[in-house]
């Protein structure tokens, strides 16, 4: 994105990538706004729109408890967008090997595209490595609300090996954090 005179327009050759270089904070504000919901108090993840943890791994897996979203086979780059990242080059926004969002790839039980591989998605969650041990994780629409000071990243991307793509892999990243693999998906309530 760019600051026009007339607000925020992609960098062309751009506008079908998905948003990336964005902090967990903006994500939130971004997940509220859309949801025609009060984004000044982004901050907290009280009303976030922003996935669950435990929604984006049901919704990338779906029931059967997937090992890739398609199901058990081996990752392919017609399947995902993975190991891409060339070591020591310089990435301009255009020429990120990243894959338009209406691609094909990372295709969950449920229809849902690029629920591995291509971005790291940010959820709701506070990153715990020990919550689905703890009893909240049982609980109906649990959310990690621990004071860790890290947020869930999901999903994998197109810098990494595939083994990080996996449905079940977690990890955290400070809430500041930006990244050109690292975006995120809304949800909502079916408005």
């Amino acid at each position: 994105m760019r600051t026009t005179e007339s607000g925020w327009e992609p960098v062309a050759g751009t506008e079908r990538f998905p948003m990336i270089l964005v902090s967990w904070f903006g994500a939130n504000a971004y997940s509220l706004w859309v949801n025609r919901r009060d984004w000044r108090g982004y901050r907290d993840d009280e009303g976030s729109c922003l996935p669950s943890e435990a929604q984006w791994e049901y919704a990338a897996r779906g029931a059967e408890r997937r090992t890739w979203p398609w199901g058990e086979w081996e990752p392919t780059a017609n399947l995902m967008r993975f190991g891409r990242h060339e070591a020591g080059r310089k990435y301009e926004a255009r020429t990120m090997p990243l894959a338009e969002v209406n691609e094909q790839l990372g295709v969950s039980p449920f229809g849902l595209r690029h629920m591995a591989g291509n971005v790291w998605q940010w959820c709701r969650d506070s990153y715990c490595a020990k919550f689905y041990q703890m009893p909240m994780a049982a609980e109906r629409d649990a959310v990690c609300r621990e004071s860790t000071g890290v947020r869930v990243e999901r999903g994998g991307s197109w810098i990494g090996p595939a083994f990080l793509c996996r449905t079940t892999y977690r990890r955290g990243r400070t809430p500041g954090a930006k990244g050109r693999c690292l975006g995120f998906r809304c949800v909502g309530e079916g408005q």
